[in-house]
């Protein structure tokens, strides 16, 4: 950090000890030093000569405040401070702050006023810790955010207004700097030459796709799906009605509004990203030939040309599609996306070009906005798309826009929650669709562009585009050869398709029951295909995210079970204790915290085997009683999990059961009154007067920002609420999945 400028060094430092302004009675003439007539300013000639005029250079919404200081000068104070605005030769109004002593004669009239004028900056600095921030005005007028930092040991104001200008600035010479880059020959990777299983196995589907459409002459389909063969990349579609936010996303993902947002509804061109070293836009015809934009002239005005149909009705300049290669897109290698025409726009050549593209796609991502349970346009939609390809990812779009739910200070329904609901209503509609689970990811694709060259930030982070980027990252190895294979899937399904729908009859469809063979043939011995050193088909198609984790990820989840395990049994009440007794109001909360000290997430909810409310469930060796077995992998402590309070029968004997296990009662971080409150009706309230027992607090990740004042206020609740109830003092325990909050 530089030192203050001359401009700051002589509006923001204090001025000379020496007195500034002086003052004499009864003629009240005023006298000002050389050194506060420079900071105001000012020329002996232009001075104030009187009290009078001294009261003129006020600023008119102070000069209600002259009357107190003629008050305080001709009464009984022999000390002023006094702070108003003046006005200085500059034509600018600054605070000052006047520090006087009032010479008096027996009588007490006033003779004579001395003291020191100085800037009110300068006066609250030297009172200011380091941190501090103020708010000021300088000569042109701008309103500036200053703040105290102590340089050598000497406290001094850097302008922090400033320094936020120059960081948007150095992200506006970025962004600049990479629409500049480009290459002299952007385009697709060739296929590499020593690739030759990729090849053989492109050869041969090939072979089939020309084949059927020896029969199935006029199938788009099957031509689409030829045409994809030459495509290294894993090619990722971008689905969803007009206006979910698909272009928003794929812009998220380039780090930059490139692709028209508010015109994609009537867009019937398809736009392929990828991720390369030059900045590029291949404009592509129907009639073979191609135009290329490249550097700084490819910006999004540019694109919403295309974009436009006063521009571009109907797409009758005869555009197929638009591939863009972006450097620095946050595009994995070997995989490339597609923003595909809204759902409402089909009604037009939209639909045709979504026909033609479909084929190509390798998998799906449908994006559906917050708040917006899926109707019946998606699914329409959706059975459109899941007859070609079944390989489909959903992304919760404009989670931004979710915001907490308050009463009285309190929230009721977090953002968190209601976002997880969005998420859990999709799983649900889909499985009530189509039979089967799909994976859910939440975007907010506005605060990813807004902070695209800020990875560090909160705002990044809570963005979760690197969450939805990740989850295709296992695709980047052996892209191509992964791409094949679906590719092969889907000609075999729109083979089998045909035959089966009896599209031809006779020796044709002989010919295509033979096309289907040979596919089920391809892919059924893939493993038995000679591979070079080291390749293997094992992760050749693309799997669940479940069942991707790499080996890093694994270490890291288990050095945080084993860090909240530690943790938990390092409190207190439980070191050295090998029998745990979960309570409260809701088994639910119970579960949870089983499930993180079992490892094992899936216990969550109750087991399957028609488990009642009322039944106690028991890991471990020997039960105290009767118990439904949860068994899980491993050894631990006994772990005996009660019903909800409300299901507990009235005959167990609590002061048996409670000299034998450690109870730990769970309540939600999020109604921790009510919670407290539960507890004092609950059937072993006066078992916990004598024992040694702990509070467990769930559900505080839910919270963000506001989760640090609720875990302050955890102590304070306990304390309170153990000495109105007469109870021993627990300890307490806050946590959300792995991750425990501490002050």
């Amino acid at each position: 950090m530089t030192r203050l400028t001359d401009w700051e060094r002589d509006n923001f430092t204090n001025t000379p000890p020496t007195p500034d302004v002086t003052a004499v009675f009864p003629s009240r003439e005023i006298y000002f030093s050389p050194e506060l007539l420079s900071v105001m300013r000012l020329t002996p000639d232009t001075c104030p000569k009187t009290l009078d005029q001294w009261y003129e250079l006020c600023h008119p919404e102070d000069h209600a405040k002259l009357s107190r200081l003629e008050a305080m000068i001709y009464g009984h104070d022999s000390a002023i401070t006094f702070t108003r605005k003046l006005y200085c030769g500059d034509g600018c109004y600054r605070n000052f702050r006047l520090e006087a002593q009032i010479q008096r004669d027996k009588s007490g009239r006033p003779q004579k006023l001395t003291g020191s004028e100085t800037l009110a900056l300068s006066a609250w600095l030297s009172s200011a810790n380091e941190g501090d921030r103020i708010e000021c005005d300088n000569p042109g007028g701008r309103v500036r955010v200053l703040e105290a930092v102590r340089i050598q040991g000497v406290m001094t104001l850097r302008d922090v207004g400033l320094i936020e200008d120059m960081e948007q600035e150095n992200l506006r010479l970025r962004r600049e700097i990479q629409r500049h880059i480009f290459s002299p020959s952007p385009g697709i990777p060739a296929l590499p030459e020593d690739l030759t299983v990729p090849a053989m196995i492109r050869d041969s589907l090939e072979d089939c796709l020309n084949s059927a459409l020896n029969v199935l002459t006029g199938d788009n389909r099957l031509k689409a799906l030829r045409r994809s063969l030459s495509e290294t990349s894993i090619t990722i579609g971008i689905a969803g009605l007009t206006s979910s936010g698909k272009s928003s996303f794929m812009n998220a993902l380039l780090g930059e509004r490139l692709i028209p947002e508010q015109t994609r509804a009537t867009t019937n061109i398809p736009i392929i990203c990828r991720e390369g070293e030059s900045r590029s836009a291949r404009i592509m015809y129907q009639d073979g030939h191609t135009e290329e934009i490249r550097g700084g002239n490819l910006t999004g005005s540019y694109l919403k040309d295309f974009a436009s149909e006063s521009h571009n009705p109907g797409n009758k300049s005869g555009i197929s599609r638009v591939e863009l290669t972006i450097p620095g897109a946050l595009i994995p290698a070997g995989i490339c996306f597609v923003d595909t025409p809204g759902f409402d726009a089909l009604a037009g050549s939209g639909g045709a070009a979504l026909r033609n593209v479909l084929p190509e796609l390798d998998m799906i991502i449908y994006v559906t906005p917050v708040r917006a349970r899926l109707k019946g346009a998606d699914y329409d939609y959706l059975r459109a798309l899941t007859a070609m390809n079944d390989r489909l990812v959903f992304v919760l779009s404009m989670i931004d826009l979710e915001r907490d739910d308050s009463e009285a200070g309190r929230v009721v329904h977090s953002a968190h929650d209601k976002i997880l609901g969005d998420i859990e209503a999709i799983r649900r509609d889909m499985r009530n669709f189509s039979g089967r689970d799909y994976d859910v990811v939440p975007v907010s694709a506005k605060t990813a562009i807004e902070n695209f060259y800020d990875k560090k930030s909160q705002a990044w982070a809570d963005s979760n585009i690197e969450d939805a980027v990740s989850y295709f990252a296992p695709l980047e190895t052996e892209s191509y050869m992964r791409a094949l294979l679906l590719r092969g899937e889907r000609a075999l399904r729109l083979v089998e398709g045909a035959v089966t729908r009896r599209e031809v009859s006779g020796s044709s469809r002989w010919r295509l029951q033979e096309v289907a063979g040979r596919l089920r043939r391809l892919l059924a011995d893939r493993d038995n295909l000679p591979m070079p050193s080291g390749y293997s088909f094992a992760e050749s198609v693309i799997t669940p995210k479940s069942q991707s984790r790499n080996i890093l990820s694994s270490l890291i989840t288990s050095m945080r079970e084993r860090e909240f395990r530690t943790r938990f049994f390092s409190l207190e009440a439980l070191r050295g204790k090998s029998r745990v007794l979960l309570l409260g109001a809701e088994r639910e909360q119970s579960m949870k915290l089983f499930a993180r000290l079992s490892h094992n997430l899936m216990l969550e909810t109750l087991p399957d085997g028609g488990v009642s409310a009322e039944e106690w469930l028991f890991s471990g060796a020997i039960p105290p009683f009767g118990c439904v077995n949860v068994p899980v992998t491993g050894s631990g402590p006994d772990i005996l999990i009660a019903p909800s309070n409300v299901k507990i029968s009235q005959n167990v004997d609590w002061h048996k059961l409670l000299r034998d296990y450690v109870p730990v009662v769970s309540v939600d971080l999020a109604r921790v009154d009510s919670g407290l409150s539960d507890l004092v009706n609950s059937p072993y309230i006066t078992g916990l007067a004598l024992a040694d027992w702990v509070l467990a607090f769930g559900n505080a990740g839910m919270f963000d920002t506001r989760q640090i004042d609720l875990v302050s206020q955890v102590p304070k609740r306990v304390g309170e609420f153990v000495e109105l109830n007469g109870l021993k003092s627990p300890g307490w325990f806050v946590y959300e999945n792995y991750k425990v909050f501490t002050l």
